[in-house]
């Protein structure tokens, strides 16, 4: 139990720095509830990371306030006290994921057979800078003739 104990109040601890406030490792798990319809597909185990906190903040709970209710833990809830310690500590915790992950754009995925089937079948999808490039002359084409008719039509009424 001591060792149990001893390994939540380490994580608390870092949370509590986290967030200037008492009660980090909950105002930690707040943040994970708030974001978790999107960041559950960004980012790797956020689900499961999110379950253990609330079992070993679950398990605390009931130890220290001495509960009639009855709650096992075994080695597997200290290892991953430790490990999200030093999750936060390089990190590489869920919510450190997160921000590193809103800040890239998101990229659709396509497998490659697919992308290639669209590229063949569907050559308009390409844009090539060539391309880009043509139109821009065939505008600025365009507007001289333009000009150059409007010019014309001038001159023959006028004269």
């Amino acid at each position: 139990m001591k060792e149990f104990i001893d390994e939540f109040k380490h994580l608390e601890k870092i949370c509590n720095e986290i967030y200037s406030e008492q009660h980090g490792v909950t105002h930690y798990i707040n943040d994970m509830e708030l974001k978790s319809g999107y960041a559950s597909r960004i980012v790797p185990d956020w689900d499961k990371d999110i379950g253990y906190l609330k079992r070993v903040r679950h398990i605390r709970n009931n130890l220290v306030h001495e509960s009639d209710e009855v709650v096992d833990y075994d080695s597997s809830d200290i290892e991953f006290m430790k490990i999200f310690y030093q999750k936060i500590i390089t990190q590489q915790d869920p919510l450190a994921l997160l921000r590193k992950n809103a800040t890239k754009p998101i990229k659709p995925q396509v497998h490659n057979s697919l992308r290639e089937n669209i590229v063949t079948k569907h050559p308009v999808v390409v844009n090539d800078e060539r391309e880009e490039s043509s139109i821009n002359q065939n505008v600025i084409w365009g507007l001289v003739l333009a000009g150059l008719i409007i010019l014309l039509l001038l001159l023959i009424f006028v004269l």
